[in-house]
């Protein structure tokens, strides 16, 4: 068996990584990819409409669910409720058909095996995390799952707060997790959470955009699935 060669950045990060976050909607899979998410947000302004609230011209024309759910929660709390049911009916059919991403698998066990344990944090209903994990076998694999609901949206950077409680919740500190993502907002929120960062180039986020700022970037999950194997932590947390 060949051995994984692995750069010395990488190794250096790996080290001292104790545990993995992994963003789940575009790292752990593509929740709406084939999903129609235009008529989502459709849906959420219509129940606004038939409740009588009118909008300006440009909300009419927004075709991002989040947006709206969170236009709905402005306008109010019942709104808002009524939103957060369509989103979540929603996310949870999604998550039943939603594809994981190619090498994520080999990702969570290559972490089991080396001790390292996961969370999975988002801005997606826990629910619809818990049901794509349930569904394609990798519960087993995961230890805290924070979605939407532990958003704080009164904080200026709730998603930064959102990953610095999944830290918490695995009795860490926030240097000794490493956040993995395939876009460029991982990296910063990684970077602004205090944690350590390794981008995986993707569709969502080329080499030289991930590495921004100084983040390790890999070129694609089995690679990192092999690093994660060949290096052992060496750094006590």
């Amino acid at each position: 068996m060949t051995s994984t060669r692995v750069r010395p950045h990488v190794a250096r990060v790996l080290e001292r990584t104790h545990a993995v976050l992994l963003p789940f909607d575009g790292t752990l899979c593509d929740l709406f990819a084939g999903v129609d998410t235009a008529a989502i947000a459709e849906r959420i302004r219509s129940g606004l409409f038939a409740a009588g609230h009118r909008m300006t011209l440009l909300t009419t024309m927004v075709t991002d669910p989040l947006w709206m759910l969170a236009y709905a929660h402005d306008v109010g709390r019942d709104h808002g409720a009524t939103a957060e049911g369509i989103m979540r009916e929603t996310e949870t059919a999604a998550a039943v058909t939603a594809v994981p991403t190619p090498g994520i698998h080999e990702v969570l066990r290559a972490c089991q095996a080396g001790g390292r344990p996961v969370a999975v944090v988002g801005g997606i209903c826990s629910a619809a995390m818990e049901t794509h994990l349930e569904t394609h076998g990798l519960r087993h694999l995961v230890g805290p799952v924070l979605g939407r609901e532990q958003l704080r949206m009164t904080e200026s950077r709730p998603y930064v707060g959102l990953v610095r409680q999944a830290v918490k919740a695995m009795g860490l500190r926030p240097p000794a997790c490493t956040l993995v993502s395939r876009s460029v907002g991982g990296m910063h929120t990684a970077g602004d959470a205090g944690l350590q960062a390794i981008g995986v180039v993707s569709e969502h986020g080329r080499r030289k955009h991930l590495a921004t700022g100084g983040s390790v970037v890999v070129s694609s999950l089995p690679r990192l699935a092999g690093a994660l194997l060949a290096v052992p932590m060496t750094t006590a947390h």
